[in-house]
């Protein structure tokens, strides 16, 4: 009998455990939608455990084929410097939609002048000997995880990268403490915290309460009028007046559910994280989900990236938009 490998770091389990012993990653059976009736079975199934499909003799059944985001060719001499071209790719997709895509030249520039250089060149390697692993276990099979691995990889270095290295090609300080939720995961982190560090309330000059008891009466009424239709159940972390008159009757505010705003000759909105499809920075404001919204540039970024980060925990790390554009 084969032994079972790790499906993470391909290491030999042990039979019957639950964890694997090198890496504590969690060991569970692969599985496979059957095309016919949706139902999962395991990955090395014949035929469907559920309606019978036979999995190997689709007689004439064209099945949809997996065109990954980070195409490789799995040579595992050149391996490493097809990641780091990928890399590069996205990089400029990163300057493209959060900072100045006419400065992209000064981030690569950046890169081979900084330490970062050093630290890139071993994490590609890492990167591509992971890839390489998927790839021999599974196959095709492996490409979605391979994608979403290298595109949390390349997520995490590239924030690290612009934030650490960067900051003034950036034209707005991102704080630090963005990094330390590149693992961050839904229902583990404490979002209220996640929320105070990305937005990083201290370096902004718009109002924002955050102790809704002392706030004047009025204001809160204003606020709940005119656009925090939040429910009895939700958390609201903070209210942002971004009035001209200081009368919150505009401005933003974040729950544990949803993002809630009003802009000036504008109508409420309102957007749950698991519902936002689309965070667009514009010169100066972003859109969400096609809707306007502006505080300043500085809020309005670091918002678009707080957004993507739930964004991301409500949905597939990528999808098919974002891997056409990335091939174009």
């Amino acid at each position: 009998m084969a032994m079972q490998l790790c499906p993470n770091c391909a290491a030999d389990i042990i039979p019957g455990s639950k964890f694997c012993n090198r890496c504590g990653d969690k060991i569970s059976e692969r599985t496979k939608p059957c095309p016919a009736c949706q139902e999962q079975s395991p990955l090395t199934s014949v035929f469907c455990h559920h309606c019978g499909f036979h999995f190997e003799g689709r007689k004439g059944r064209v099945e949809k084929r997996y065109e990954p985001i980070f195409p490789l060719d799995f040579d595992p001499g050149t391996l490493t410097e097809q990641v780091k071209a990928l890399f590069f790719r996205s990089l400029r997709r990163r300057v493209e939609e959060e900072h100045n895509p006419e400065r992209y030249s000064d981030y690569v520039e950046r890169f081979y002048q900084s330490g970062f250089r050093e630290i890139y060149e071993l994490r590609a390697e890492q990167i591509a000997e992971d890839a390489l692993i998927q790839w021999r276990r599974f196959g095709s099979e492996g490409l979605p995880e391979i994608d979403q691995r290298i595109g949390r990889s390349f997520d995490g270095l590239l924030d690290f990268f612009i934030i650490q290295y960067c900051p003034d090609l950036n034209g707005v300080i991102l704080p630090p403490a963005i990094l330390k939720y590149e693992k961050a995961q839904y229902g583990k982190a404490d979002l209220g915290s996640m929320i105070r560090d990305f937005l990083d309330f201290d370096r902004e000059q718009e109002v924002f309460y955050f102790d809704f008891i002392s706030m004047r009466g009025e204001l809160l009424s204003n606020a709940c009028k005119s656009f925090l239709f939040a429910e009895r159940q939700e958390k609201v972390f903070f209210i942002s007046d971004l009035s001209l008159k200081g009368t919150c009757k505009e401005g933003f505010a974040l729950t544990d559910q949803a993002i809630y705003w009003r802009a000036p000759f504008d109508k409420a909105r309102k957007c749950a994280y698991k519902e936002i499809r689309e965070v667009k920075k514009h010169k100066d404001w972003i859109t969400i989900n096609n809707h306007f919204f502006t505080a300043n540039p500085s809020l309005n970024l670091k918002l678009l990236k707080l957004l993507k980060k739930l964004y991301g925990w409500h949905q597939p790390v990528y999808v098919k938009k974002e891997a056409e554009e990335m091939k174009a």
